[in-house]
């Protein structure tokens, strides 16, 4: 019988029954590295583009299936949210690297006058997390309360977040590509019809898995709070926020 490196529990098998380390765990090395890193890389493969995939597929079914138990089958939420963001982040920055700042996606004053578009692009998270109480809020008293809680209908918000960043990574790849061919810069504000008609399929798709009464009503309201609320804040609340923010100079 030998003894847990973690927790120090005696062990009799290969693995610890109370906190599931191996017993021998070896020295970390290059190879443990590399093993780390590949079994990272496999693991978000596997979960991340299947949750991806079923998220603009089935919406409501992945979010049904993790809030009631099924919490393997898919990315979590917030690191399904968290890679998507790091992505779009990543690829505006190959993209005005490359091509040039503007000469791919036109954001004008998307995100307010100034350099508060700039600076909400940079930290777009941050932006998009601001709405999640909201679009939790319309969702949960329009659609899914008689099932979910609050905080589960959240889960729910920031897969929907996650999907649409997803889609909006998609534009700018499209758009990259129209560059190449020799085409110009394209205003960010088309993207916001991807945004309206996936906010749209989420909430009707999701909506099937309730008993409701009026149900076209509800999503509708759904998105027209939804969309309306992402637009009062990227006009109104993003500018006035950076305004006591020091940005820099020009």
């Amino acid at each position: 019988m030998g003894q847990c490196l973690n927790c120090d529990r005696p062990v009799s098998d290969a693995y610890c029954a109370h906190c599931g380390q191996k017993v021998t765990v070896g020295r970390i090395n290059a190879a443990y590295v590399l093993q780390e890193f590949f079994q990272v890389l496999t693991n978000i493969r596997a979960l991340f583009f299947s949750t991806s995939l079923r998220l603009l597929t089935s919406p409501g079914a992945v979010a049904q299936e993790f809030v009631e138990g099924k919490r393997r089958k898919h990315q979590a939420p917030i690191s399904y949210f968290l890679i998507w963001t790091t992505i779009y982040i990543l690829l505006m920055s190959v993209v005005d690297l490359v091509s040039g700042p503007g000469h791919v996606i036109d954001y004008g004053q998307y995100f307010g006058p100034g350099r508060s578009t700039a600076y909400a692009i940079s930290h777009l998270g941050v932006v998009l997390t601001a709405l999640v109480p909201f679009q939790t809020l319309y969702l949960w008293l329009l659609i899914s309360r008689a099932r979910f809680t609050f905080f589960e209908t959240m889960a729910a918000v920031i897969y929907v977040i996650g999907t649409i960043i997803l889609l909006q990574t998609a534009f700018v790849l499209g758009l990259w590509l129209i560059h190449v061919a020799g085409g110009g810069p394209v205003d960010i504000a088309f993207s916001d019809a991807f945004k309206v008609a996936y906010m749209a399929w989420f909430g009707w798709d999701i909506s099937r898995r309730f008993a409701l009464r009026l149900r076209p009503l509800r999503v509708v309201a759904f998105v027209i709070l939804a969309i309306g609320t992402f637009s009062l804040w990227r006009l109104y609340g993003v500018p006035a926020l950076f305004q006591e923010i020091p940005l820099g100079q020009d």
